[in-house]
Parts: C-alpha cells; structure tokens; sequence
C-alpha cells in the first residue's frame, strides 16, 4: 500500500512537468508474415538517452508494466503470450524500493504478438499503456493506440522472396516460407495518440537484431518439442550451408556458487554466416528455466542474445535444445514451469558478418534454483573476435583460438584468463576409478571428540575444578526438589555449551566472504607469528610466570546479573564462569581455533561444540548423580602439574606456527634440525618436571607425581628419543628420516641444513606449471597437478605418509610429471601477470590476483571447482583430465588406483 500511494504521489508530482515536454519514448509498428495465416505484429519501442520502459513482467508493487489491450473480434485470434526483446535489467530499483525489470535505451525494445487472420478485411486495433523513469523522474502511464490493417501475403502485398539491404535498426529475419509482407507506421509516444497506417505498405522486416526468446508458448500438458541445431536455416534458401572451421572455449567449471558451467562454440558456414551456440552443463539437481518459461510465478526466463552492431545481423530466433527440457511443477515457484531439470541445454543463433574486422558478442542470462533456493539472475558474455588472422572465441574472459576446418574435431588449446599456455578441460576422460569423493583430513565428528578432549582438559584445570562440586551443591541445595535442582544444573551445562558455540558464529559470516578467504588466513605471515607468539604468552602463564585474565569489569558485571534469578540468573552464572575461567581455558580453546579455522566455519564449530560438552555436562551428572562427587580426586598440587606439563605441549605447538611463517614467507630459518631440537627439549622438559628435577612458580614445595604422572614422564622420554631417531639418515631417501607422528607439524624432512634431498632417491616436483607441462611434453608422460600449501597438514601427511610407499613410489618417480601448486606461496607475480579477476564468492565484484599462490588458488576454483588442499589432479600436457581427480586419500592402495587410471587413460590417449 505504501508503495502505491508512494508512486502515485511520484505520478501528481511529475504531471505538471511532463506536460511541458513530448513522451521521451517513440513507437514503431509494424507486422510480419510467417506461414499461412499467422502473422507476427510488432511493436518497437524507442526510448530517448537514460530513459526506460518497463516488462511487461515486472512485479508488483512498484512501477506500471507494459500492457497490451488487443479489440475483441472473431476476424483474428491471438497465437500465445507476447514476447519482449532488449536491453533487460532486473533488481533493486532506488526509486520504488522494489526489485523491477526494465529496458534500457541502449537497444530499441521489441513486443511481438503472433496472431492468426480469419478476415483480412477487419483491422486490428491494439492500445499500449506504458510507464518510462529516468534516473530522477517518473511520467505519468501513457497510451499508445495502433491499428494494423494487414493484407493477405502474396506477391502483389510485399512479399519478398530473398532479402533486401537490411536497415540498421530492423535487419531481415529469416522467413521460413521464401516470401516476407509487412507493413509499418510510427508514432511518438503521447497520451491517446493514434499512428495511422501508411497508404503505401512499406517493407519493414521484424527485428533480428534484438531476437525474441520465442514466438510460441509451450503447452503446459506436453514436454515441449526440441529444436536440433541442424535443423535451424541459415537462410532463405532451403539448401544447408557447409562448416568450414569451428571455434570454441570453456568457460569456468561448475561450482557452489553457480551451478551451470558454459561452453562457446562458433561455426564458419559457407558465404559470411555464423552459428553461434552455448552449451550449458547444470550440476545434478539443479535447474534453469526455458527461454519460453512465464515469467508471471516469478522466475526469470533464459535470455540468449547476439547484440546488435553495425556490421553483424542475428537471422531469425535463437533456438532452445535440450533432452531434460520439461514442463512441471515447481516447489519454489508453486507453479508448473518449463525449465531444464540437470543435464545440459544448448542456444543457438545465425549470424550473418559483413565486415569482418567487428565482433561477434552476445550473452547468456539465467538463473538456477533447486528444491531450496534460487540464485540471483546472472550474465555470462561470449565472443568471436574475427579482427585478427584467427578468429578469437572467449566465454565469461576465458578465450581459446579453437580453429579447425570442416567441423572443428581438432582442438587446439589456447591461452586462458590467467595467461596459462593451456586451456584444461575439466572434464574426465576416463572412468577407471571412482576419483574424488571429498575426503576432508578430520571429520566434523572426529573435530567434535578433539573438542571434546580439549574441554575435559580444560575441566582439570584449576580454575574449574574446584568450581564442580560448589556448584553442583548450590543447584541440589538451593531450595526446591531434586527435580528442579537436576533441572536447574542442566540449563546450567546447557548455557556453558551454548556460550562456545556461540563464539564460532562469526567465522560463518566470515567464511561466506569469499571460499578462499579462511585458507589465506591460516597461511598468513602475519598471522602466524601472532599465533606464535600467543602460544608463547599462554605457555608462560601455564608455567605460572604471570596470569592472563579478561577484565575484571566483564566478570562482576555478569557476576551481579546473576542476581535476577530464574533462566536469566543461570545463563550469567554460566557466562561468569566462562570468563573467570579465561586464563585456564583461553590456551586450550585458542588452540582448537588455530587448528581448526583453516578447514572452515563448520569444523570450528563442532569443536567448540565438543568443548562446550565436555565443560557443561559434568555439571548436570554430578547433579543427577551426587554420590560421585565423592569420588572425585580433591583439589590440590596435581592441578598446577597438568598446567605445567600443557605448558611444555604450548611451546611446541607455539614453534608450529613459527614453522609456518618460515616457509610461507621462504625466511630459510627454521629447517627440520632446529625444529626437532625444539621438540626433543619440549618433551625433555615434561619427563624432568614429572620426575621432580625442575620446579615452577606456584608448585607446592611437597610436590609429588603420582602413578598417571610417572607415566606421562617415561611417555615423554620414549617420545624423546622417537624424535631423535628423526635426526638419523634415511638409508634409501639418503636423508632424514620420516617421523610420521609429526607428519603436517614438522617442516618437510628436505628441508635441512645437513642432509639434502638426492633428486634420483626422492619425489621432487615441480613449482612450475609451464615448465612441468614443457617436460611432460618433451617425454611423453602424464602431468599431476598437485594443489597443496606450505602450511597444510593432510598435505604433508599424504607426501610423507603415502607417497613414500613403493607401490605409489614408482608411478610419482617413473611414470609421472609432478607439478606442486602452493595456493599459499605468497611471491609476487610479475607485473604482466598481474590479473583482475571475477571472485569466487557470487557477489559480482573483481579482485586482483598479484602473487602465485592467488594465482593456483584462483585456477583451482575456477577450472576444477575445488577450493580445499590436497587436490591431485591428473592431466595429459594438453590439459585434458584423465580421470576422476582426488583429495586426501590416506589409503596408499586407493591412490596407487587412481595413479594407475590416470597412467592407463593417457596411454590410450596416446595410441590414438
């Protein structure tokens, strides 16, 4: 309501002004003849500089759409909906504060109605009632009143049997029959204004410039019939024209935030025509609507387009393929919808050029939906540069010089977005294998145990512990039943849950930023060192130099909330026991966060879920169950040791982070020697101080260890000398050897200072894709793109763990090209290189790719769909995947598979 009384205050407002001055929107009309008796009638509307008319189809709410009022009679029958065609934008409008979809003045807009003829001796008359805004003003609805008066098609009423010399503004379209009457008149837009017929017909052919969706409706009870490319005209002539050569590109693959990935392909007919197609692959369960959906439910239509230039003529309409092409009801629109249900779907228009140093561009407007949810409309250009020696296809700024003769068989791949000398298919070859099911490091339900086991830690500490029973007797002995102190007990535990996972909430908001962007944060420099560093400070606090603690106002002022009893009082009781608790916590939860914000928003979560249990549950157990209270240990000493020896694990998971930034910035400090020397020293330290040799600040001058201590301490000296087995030679490798347990930890054990790597007894990659895919070319073997990173950890247990064994060993050193792309390498590309790129995260805007890491994450992403490391990828040097590709796949046996798929489909490849 507010928006109506809004444009009707925006009409009154402007009446007095836009009397002042003519419509800024001007009509021609005009018809055509198509078979028989059927005609198509024909409205164009041209608006002047910023000015607009709106669909037909616009929502409500907002401003008036463009209607059609057609005289009602028996000498003519309306043949479906009427078709719009030009420049649509759909979105926000400023103005009416509702999403709109309107035609802008850069392309005349073209209505056109298809009727049949009974008695061509009755005119047609026809009012058009429209709206047009600039960017500060609205006009008041204006009619536009037409009368067709239409002859029999016939040699004598300007029928044509070839086309003439095109206008610019209303090029020749494509007659099926071989003969083509029309007439025209025009009109400038004004309130009642009626054009008159001419009394000589003038020949106006319908505009194929601007190429309308369709001319017919798809019958809502019958799968519409599908139009094969090969069945399209070139011409006017019946005989088909030959493919001479054949141009294409791939656009990006298919990914989370778009579902359909684009193929161009461009065919050379004989004389100066063109094909031009789009062939779009939808991920399973996802749909697109046809060209001819109704747009009245509120889905958007597909609009494939050539654009109108000087020099280059779209023939006749654009046709709609596909096999999964089906009329039936939609759960988002609640309507039956014509709509392309998965598979792939293929546009096609004829191009005639007739100066070959222009373009041929167009696009692609769509948008997708599943059973849930519906994506904003998007639009994906293409192109066919013919300027240059070779014509020049590209899709979305992805191009190729694709040229071939007679039909385009032979791909030649070309130079793609980011300036690679390849153009990869991402689709595989060979179906040898199953290939990459997603297989993460940790699951969410193994992250949740780690959770787990961080919080019961935390429990030991000696902020919380002594806090259990005083508690849980102030729940049971506060008044009322058992029942309402169980009760009360649980919320309790309940909240302290809830508080954690509560904390994780910012990382999902972070995390649908951009896919990427948790992964730059973990490969940080920076950010590294800062976690260093708060390692470094929590460790001194647990060796009990200093305390760390919140501010005191945080805690007394949730401490007073307590005060206004029931579930309110509980909650702040749970919260000041969350913030108290800080300096016994905050290490244990700050190390669950570093480890797991690099895998993602949902990871994190389910670790501070996890930690969250393990703190809130023992408070309602212990109240259900009282009696176990008594056989809980007493506080004392031993709750000081468990900080201590978490101290010692600080500092060596502190040198972690110190190991990161060592090689993500290429410092070639921190190599596997001092790093283990680090660590052997960290678990030296928790075996001396268990066994009474070193003491800390607060520890009681009586200080005992206790059987579960003794046993930590030999622990610590077995694992002591595991480590330094880790500084002996490797008598195969010819360095040091393995330690598994690290594997993800450690720097890489070829990264020292006294033992090199000898490239014939050890996997070295290469950091280079062009000079990788050069050596594979040069003999003759298959490439492995290998997505990794300086700072992942499923990456270095997969090199350390899996490719180190002989059955995988030989196919890495033989029979394959490594390539290790570093998504994290923070090098800055030289300026050539420099990219500006779409991002990944479906907002529209660009960023600028400028070191190489961005540059493989972004290839990843775009070709591959993939954003997480490891990803093995297994290619020909031309760039065409050989089979499925895979992630973490600890199973030596599963990759020795893949790798042997991967072998066997490029060998047949080969032989071909």
């Amino acid at each position: 309501m507010l928006r109506s009384i809004f444009t009707f205050l925006l009409f009154s407002f402007t009446l007095g002004l836009s009397a002042q001055f003519a419509s800024p929107i001007s009509w021609d009309f005009s018809y055509e003849h198509i078979e028989g008796d059927e005609f198509n009638l024909i409205a164009k509307a041209t608006a002047e500089d910023k000015w607009a008319i709106y669909s037909q189809y616009t929502p409500e709410g907002g401003p008036i759409p463009t209607s059609f009022t057609w005289t009602e009679g028996d000498h003519y029958e309306l043949k479906g909906k009427s078709v719009e065609k030009g420049h649509l934008k759909s979105g926000m409008d400023d103005m009416f504060g509702v999403d709109v979809m309107k035609f802008l003045s850069d392309e005349p807009v073209y209505f056109t109605q298809r009727v049949k003829i009974t008695d061509y001796g009755k005119p047609i008359d026809v009012m058009v009632e429209y709206m047009c805004c600039d960017d500060e003003q609205c006009l008041p609805p204006t009619d536009e009143v037409h009368t067709y008066e239409i002859a029999p098609a016939g040699p004598g009423n300007g029928a044509v049997d070839t086309p003439s010399a095109p206008e610019p503004a209303a090029p020749v379209v494509e007659n099926n029959t071989g003969s083509n009457g029309a007439s025209s008149s025009s009109g400038a837009g004004g309130a009642g204004g009626n054009a008159t017929q001419a009394s000589a017909p003038k020949q106006t052919p319908a505009p194929a410039a601007a190429p309308t969706t369709s001319t017919t409706s798809i019958p809502a009870t019958t799968q519409p019939e599908k139009v094969k490319r090969d069945e399209l005209e070139p011409t006017l002539e019946t005989k088909p024209l030959r493919v001479t050569g054949t141009y294409k590109a791939q656009g990006v693959a298919a990914s989370e935030n778009d579902p359909v990935s684009w193929a161009f392909t461009a065919d050379k007919l004989d004389g100066n025509q063109y094909r031009v197609s789009l062939t779009g692959t939808l991920t399973e369960g996802w749909t697109t609507y046809s060209m001819d959906a109704d747009p009245d439910p509120g889905a958007i239509p597909t609009e494939f387009r050539v654009t109108a230039e000087e020099g280059v003529t779209a023939i006749g309409e654009p046709t709609e393929e596909s096999a999964t092409l089906k009329v039936k009801y939609d759960k988002t629109w609640e309507a039956d919808m014509a709509k392309i249900d998965g598979g792939t779907v293929t546009y096609s228009q004829l191009v005639e050029v007739t100066d070959a140093a222009k373009a041929i561009n167009g696009y692609v407007y769509y948008q997708t939906c599943d059973d849930e949810m519906c994506f904003p409309p998007k639009e994906v250009p293409f192109s066919l540069d013919l300027s240059g020696a070779t014509p020049v296809a590209s899709i979305d700024g992805l191009t190729g010089t694709e040229a071939s003769a007679g039909g385009g068989d032979i791909v030649a791949p070309a130079a793609n977005e980011l300036g690679l000398g390849v153009a990869f298919n991402p689709e595989p070859v060979g179906t040898c294998s199953e290939g990459a099911r997603e297989t993460a490091g940790k699951s969410l339900l193994s992250i949740f145990g780690l959770g787990i086991l961080g919080g019961l830690l935390a429990m030991l500490m000696p902020c919380i512990f002594p806090m259990i029973p005083l508690t849980v007797s102030f729940f049971t002995k506060s008044g009322g039943s058992r029942g309402e102190g169980i009760r009360k007990a649980g919320l309790y535990g309940f909240f302290i849950f809830m508080i954690y996972v509560l904390l994780s909430v910012p990382f999902h908001l972070l995390d649908g930023l951009d896919p990427g962007i948790l992964n730059s944060i973990a490969s940080s420099v920076p950010l590294n060192l800062i976690f260093f560093a708060v390692f470094i400070a929590f460790a001194g606090s647990f060796f009990g130099f200093y305390e760390l603690t919140l501010p005191e106002s945080w805690s007394n002022r949730a401490s007073q909330a307590e005060g206004t009893g029931g579930i309110t009082g509980i909650f702040f009781m749970a919260l000041t026991l969350a913030l108290v608790s800080f300096s016994c916590t905050g290490p244990i939860l700050g190390s669950l966060l570093v480890e797991a914000v690099s895998d993602g928003a949902w990871p994190l979560t389910a670790g501070m879920a996890g930690f969250g249990v393990a703190l809130g549950l023992p408070f309602a157990l212990f109240a259900a169950f009282p009696g176990f209270l008594n056989n809980l240990p007493k506080s004392g000493g031993w709750l000081n040791s468990v900080k201590v020896v978490l101290g010692f694990v600080e500092v060596a998971l502190a040198f972690k982070f110190l190991s990161n930034a060592d090689l993500v910035g290429e410092w070639d400090l921190l190599r596997i020697e001092p790093f283990l020397l680090i660590w052997i020293l960290c678990s030296l330290g928790i075996a001396a101080y268990l066994f009474g040799f070193i003491s800390f600040p607060l520890d009681s001058k009586k200080r005992k260890t206790g059987p579960i201590g003794m046993a930590i301490a030999v622990a610590g000296v077995a694992f002591t000398a595991y480590l330094a087995f880790g500084l002996t030679a490797d008598g195969h490798t010819g360095t040091y050897k393995n330690r598994n347990l690290l594997s993800g930890i450690a720097p890489p054990v070829c990264y020292n200072y006294f033992l090199p790597c000898d490239k014939n007894r050890n996997i070295t990659p290469f950091k280079s894709l062009e000079e990788g895919l050069a050596y594979a070319k040069e003999v003759n073997k298959p490439v492995m793109l290998d997505f990794t990173g300086y700072t992942c950890v499923n990456c270095r247990k997969m090199e350390e763990n899996v490719w180190t064994q002989e059955e995988v060993r030989r196919y890495l050193t033989d029979e394959y090209v490594i390539v290790s792309l570093y998504v994290d390498d923070r090098s800055k590309l030289p300026d050539e290189e420099h990219r500006e790129v779409v991002r990944q995260d479906g907002s529209g805007r660009t960023k600028l790719i400028d070191e190489v890491g961005e540059k493989w994450h972004y290839l990843e992403q775009t070709v591959f769909a993939k954003s997480s490391q490891p990803y093995y990828v297994l290619v020909s040097p031309d760039g065409t995947t050989l089979n499925p590709p895979v992630a973490y796949t600890p199973d030596a046996e599963v990759y020795q598979n893949f790798l042997e798929c991967g072998l066997s489909t490029y060998r047949e490849l080969s032989s071909k």
